[in-house]
């Protein structure tokens, strides 16, 4: 304010001084008194931009010196180079699963490889070319060149191409498919391949950290790697019509995932990448078959090209309590034989249509899916000691399991 005010009355002053010679040059114009606010104003103008350029200045000097860039031209060359990164601050236990994850991706990424599906496309003249129809993923599963994948990854080929992680191309035969549980087996001409390992399924935890391995939208992201946990264990879902026992996890799992590894911590094979559901607004629920499913299928198809199923020979249907009330039957719960296949296992026993299973060798049985998961368990040739309610009667028999056939699968 006083440097305002000083430099206001210099002005006036000086004004003054050059009107007083102003007018005794000129006396006709008048003397006028100096304009005392026009040099309180420029006053204050003045006075305002020194005191701005000082402050900014003595600050700017104060920043620089107290808060100096992080980037400066040494201090990027300097973390540029890999020996200069200082490693992250975590804990021991943090660092374990860390390399423990890094290490299982490691050892699972060689085995699991890419798949290409070509098939005869016909154009709208009807002229006929081959054509990739679809492409996935597969695991090797025997160093002399077997691999499993999806059923829906090789269903109705004319060709099949392998790439290994390498870059290597391969064509590939069919060994054996078995559509009910969506798994095939196929082989290449190459010894000396990395296999999967494969762990016991049945012991899977619910939370357990889970790793998928796969080639997401084809051969330009092959073996992608997610991480996740296993959200649920025999997760059942139906697809077209089959009902099937997944393993379900958050790893993503997307279109060309399908028939690649799911492993565990340790790299060790838990499971074949098969499905996700693809409803808006629903991410994370990929599903995969069971290690121990994996290899009882894959070793019955390298072995005979195809599963051979026990039989029983019956149609069947879940008991539902209006069931029982409308067939007037003496429980409410079981397995509702509707039909006999003439000469087959239940045949020969004395089964016969109305009468309701409701144990196999002292196993309570519910409904039909739990059937046929203990069906999958049990041999061709194994006799099975089963409980029917006939009536107001308990009758048991024996059974001695059929081979399944082929037009029946």
């Amino acid at each position: 304010m006083e440097l305002s005010l000083w430099l206001s009355e210099i002005y006036c002053r000086k004004r003054g001084d050059y009107m007083d010679n102003f007018y005794e040059d000129f006396p006709e114009r008048g003397k006028k008194k100096p304009h005392f606010w026009k040099g309180l104003f420029l006053g204050f103008l003045v006075g305002g931009l020194i005191v701005a350029t000082v402050f900014f200045y003595f600050a700017g000097t104060l920043l620089s010196q107290e808060y100096s860039s992080p980037f400066s031209e040494d201090l990027l060359e300097e973390k540029d180079t890999k020996e200069n990164r200082a490693p992250l601050e975590v804990s021991p236990e943090a660092m374990q699963y860390y390399m423990a994850v890094v290490n299982a991706a490691e050892r699972a990424t060689p085995p699991v490889v890419g798949i290409s599906n070509f098939g005869v496309v016909y154009d709208f003249f009807g002229r006929s070319s081959l054509q990739q129809r679809a492409s996935g993923s597969g695991v090797i599963i025997r160093s002399d060149g077997y691999i499993v994948t999806n059923y829906h990854v090789i269903e109705d080929s004319t060709e099949l191409a392998v790439n290994l992680g390498s870059g290597e191309e391969f064509p590939a035969r069919v060994v054996g498919a078995d559509p009910p549980t969506d798994l095939a087996v196929i082989k290449i001409d190459k010894e000396g391949l990395p296999a999967a390992e494969m762990a016991d399924s049945d012991k899977l935890r619910v939370g357990e950290p889970v790793i998928a391995i796969g080639n997401p939208l084809g051969l330009d992201f092959q073996q992608s790697v997610t991480l996740g946990v296993v959200s649920a264990l025999e997760r059942e879902i139906n697809i077209q019509g089959q009902k099937f026992s997944f393993i379900q996890t958050d790893a993503a799992i997307n279109d060309g995932n399908s028939g690649g590894a799911l492993v565990n911590i340790n790299g060790r094979l838990i499971g074949i990448n098969t499905a996700k559901i693809k409803i808006s607004g629903v991410e994370g629920m990929g599903f995969a078959i069971p290690s121990n499913t994996v290899k009882q299928i894959s070793n019955a198809l390298m072995e005979n090209g195809r599963v051979v199923r026990p039989w029983i020979g019956v149609y069947i249907s879940t008991l539902t309590p209006l069931d029982a009330q409308r067939f007037g039957l003496s429980v409410e719960k079981g397995i509702l034989i509707r039909e006999v296949v003439e000469g087959g296992p239940a045949a020969r026993a004395g089964i016969v249509p109305m009468d309701v299973l409701l144990e196999i060798n002292g196993t309570a049985l519910t409904d039909t899916t739990q059937l046929q998961e203990l069906l999958q368990k049990l041999s061709v040739g194994e006799t099975i000691e089963v409980t029917l309610a006939r009536g107001e009667e308990r009758v048991i028999v024996q059974v001695t399991l059929d081979t399944l056939p082929e037009e029946t699968e």
